[in-house]
């Protein structure tokens, strides 16, 4: 992973459907029950980052300090998933970082930094899930079904690519807490070796 995230200032290319694919290909082994929500939030996620997930950063915080007093310790799973196929965002899993941190003071700065440093737009959120669309249409991704696939994609447009939650499988089964941290802070926080 180091060697990966070395290259940051490696453009990301949204529309190439390669990087996205396999990246998309890696969570659905980690989650095999993803729906096409959950695909659609992580293309979300690594294009847009996390600026839409922070009102302010008092309520940021707060709302962080409760969720994590909320977790259990948990080390059997990676503390962080990586987002984006240049390797630029990371998924800060609560519950391992929780069993190996006592706190999380020093988190809150570097993820609150981290809404300024990716700035994707809706354009390529757009262009990267039709990208995956094709891909399922043209059988590369399998287990989900043309109707299915044509209606998310209907209330996509309706909706204008709007950020979403997960699916209720991907909640109840996998239970996800985490938060959105740059590569940019891994290293100054002893994140390396944790992904």
């Amino acid at each position: 992973m180091l060697r990966k995230m070395a290259n940051l200032t490696m453009p990301m290319t949204p529309a190439d459907p390669s990087l996205w694919l396999d990246l998309i290909y890696q969570h659905l082994g980690w989650y095999p029950l993803m729906e096409l929500a959950d695909i659609y939030k992580l293309i979300y996620q690594g294009v847009m980052g996390p600026e839409h997930m922070v009102a302010t950063q008092q309520e940021f915080t707060r709302r962080l300090e409760v969720e994590f007093e909320s977790q259990l310790q948990d080390d059997g799973h990676p503390v962080l998933e990586v987002i984006r196929p240049d390797f630029q965002l990371f998924r800060l899993n609560l519950r391992p970082y929780k069993a190996s941190h006592t706190g999380i003071d020093e988190l809150i700065p570097a993820m609150l930094a981290t809404t300024k440093l990716i700035t994707g737009t809706l354009d390529d959120v757009r262009a990267v899930w039709l990208d995956f669309s094709n891909d399922v249409e043209q059988g590369r991704i399998s287990g989900f079904s043309s109707s299915l696939r044509d209606g998310f994609n209907n209330w996509l447009d309706q909706q204008s690519y709007p950020p979403i939650h997960h699916s209720e499988v991907y909640t109840r089964e996998y239970r996800p807490a985490y938060r959105l941290i740059s590569s940019k802070f891994i290293v100054d926080l002893g994140l390396v070796d944790a992904g």
